[in-house]
């Protein structure tokens, strides 16, 4: 279905995320797609080849075509391959749409995000290839677990936040964020996907239709339900807040018996703060989800980084998923039991003594060793000096001795070879402890945690007599109102009154001197 403009409607707009889970005693791969699994719009068939890829089989169908496994035979690797249904190629805007769709992905390279590895067309069949996770969205999880711990919701909600801010210095909103769209790899990585609502905030802004809200209503912010036209980053800050909300509470904090009645839920901006629904949620964490979704978005968090901070400053988020199966690793995709894969060995150093397959995932660089080497283990650090990139060898003692007196900055990067990967300090494990409290430790500098706490809690109380002044400039304006409409009735009525008998007489005279 399109809407006038030829542009796909909020249904068919529902893309794929593809992942791989357990089905009853057997391994099935499913798509966890929204849109309704059905016949395959394609005559792509099992063993057909399209462009570079393969098809091994068919996943699943979404709202603008079928999703396929296929092998890439030039670089030899499994992707997700999503084929435009032929039905909708000669419709205007489609073709468009799903190309942008592809582009949108290209842009954001990114570990915690779906890589998209090309986009073409053969033959009037439109294709896109993109990264094959091997697990289940977030909303599988909480179907199994019901809710998350303070520990494992804020791990996923700060990889998340932090995946999107680099959208955002894209200049790329995503615009449906919420537990089906953030997929968790079997070895605990987290991936954002589901970028077909993706937009470029300096794009052509008919590309949206005004009206269209688009996104998903539980979770999208009150002016996107308006206007999905003129939103900006920070409806991605109020959707990732209706996310933690759920992650910690197991219910969306507005709902209605339709869509209409959501809205309208959200419009009143009311809802149970989250400590009260759990209460091992903290008071602090709870205050800090209201005002991510404060319904005025120049009340939320102005910026990823900034919810970052404070949901950092906590020291509740755990360092690895408790849920995850398989090799443990990290939500930001390095392992904390083993590297991903063995990291190449420096000249002169030796060999690690354990070593660890892949993750099971593509897209993700190879990191150094996760267990924390000898102090005298070499390693390549990037830092700047003198406002000029330098490349420096230092053991894992001489880094850690920087950290801890914070004479290495936070930015800086470390590699087991010259050659990299090169990953930052918190990704790293032998430096990921270390680095997270020296970055806890310069964030908090100059503030003390009662000092934030009281700030957090005056702008609740200050925005709590906002609303109650609202309400009564609201009220008293009603009552003013009514009682001036009463004066000017009472008043009309009694002029009448007082100059009914002149008028009546001078009428009368008007009609004797006629007759």
């Amino acid at each position: 279905m399109s809407n006038p403009a030829g542009e796909p409607s909020a249904e068919s707009l529902q893309d794929t995320l593809i992942t791989k889970q357990n089905v009853g005693p057997m391994q099935q791969t499913v798509v966890a797609a929204e849109g309704t699994i059905g016949q395959d719009t394609s005559p792509t068939a099992p063993g057909s080849v399209i462009g570079d890829f393969k098809i091994a089989r068919k996943l699943g169908q979404g709202g603008m075509g079928a999703v396929f496994l296929a092998h890439q035979m030039s670089l030899d690797r499994e992707c997700a391959l999503k084929v435009m249904a032929r039905e909708l190629a000669d419709k205007p805007g489609f073709v468009e749409r799903f190309v942008r769709e592809a582009r949108s992905m290209a842009k954001m390279q990114h570990p915690n995000v779906v890589s998209c590895y090309a986009v073409g067309t053969q033959a009037g069949t439109h294709f896109v290839a993109m990264e094959f996770i091997d697990g289940k969205s977030m909303q599988g999880w909480l179907n199994e677990l019901k809710q998350l711990s303070v520990a494992d919701a804020l791990l996923v909600t700060i990889v998340v936040a932090e995946a999107l801010q680099h959208a955002h210095d894209l200049k790329m909103i995503h615009r449906d964020i919420k537990p089906d769209n953030i997929l968790v790899t079997k070895s605990g990585v987290v991936k954002v996907a589901d970028l077909g609502l993706a937009k470029a905030t300096d794009e052509d802004m008919s590309m949206t239709q005004s009206g269209m809200g688009l996104g998903t209503p539980h979770y999208m912010p009150p002016e996107q339900a308006r206007n999905a036209k003129h939103v900006d980053h920070r409806c991605d800050v109020y959707a990732l807040g209706v996310t933690l909300y759920h992650f910690l509470t197991g219910q969306v904090p507005f709902s209605g018996d339709s869509v209409i009645e959501l809205i309208a839920n959200k419009e009143k901006g009311t809802f149970t703060a989250a400590h009260k629904v759990n209460r091992d949620i903290p008071e602090r964490l709870s205050l800090m989800i209201d005002r991510s979704m404060a319904k005025n978005s120049k009340a939320r968090y102005q910026s990823m980084t900034e919810f970052v901070r404070d949901l950092r400053s906590l020291g509740l988020a755990g360092s690895a998923l408790s849920f995850a199966q398989g090799p443990r690793s990290n939500a930001s995709g390095v392992s904390s039991a083993s590297a991903i894969r063995a990291a190449p060995r420096l000249p002169g150093t030796p060999k690690n003594r354990s070593s660890a397959s892949g993750a099971g995932m593509s897209g993700v660089s190879p990191a150094p060793a996760a267990a924390a080497g000898p102090e005298t283990t070499s390693w390549y650090v990037k830092v700047v000096r003198d406002g000029k990139p330098a490349t420096l060898r230092m053991t894992s003692g001489q880094i850690l001795a920087a950290i801890k007196t914070d004479k290495i900055e936070t930015a800086a990067q470390v590699a087991a070879s010259p050659n990299g990967p090169f990953l930052p300090l918190p990704q790293v494990p032998a430096f990921a402890d270390a680095a997270r409290k020296m970055i806890h430790r310069q964030q908090s500098r100059g503030r003390s945690l009662a000092g934030e706490i009281a700030k957090l809690e005056k702008q609740y109380d200050r925005r709590k007599w906002w609303q109650m002044l609202a309400r009564f400039r609201d009220g008293t304006l009603g009552l003013v109102g009514l009682v001036l409409y009463l004066a000017v009735a009472a008043a009309l009525i009694g002029g009448l009154a007082y100059y009914a008998p002149a008028i009546w007489k001078f009428m009368d005279a008007q009609f004797r001197n006629i007759r």
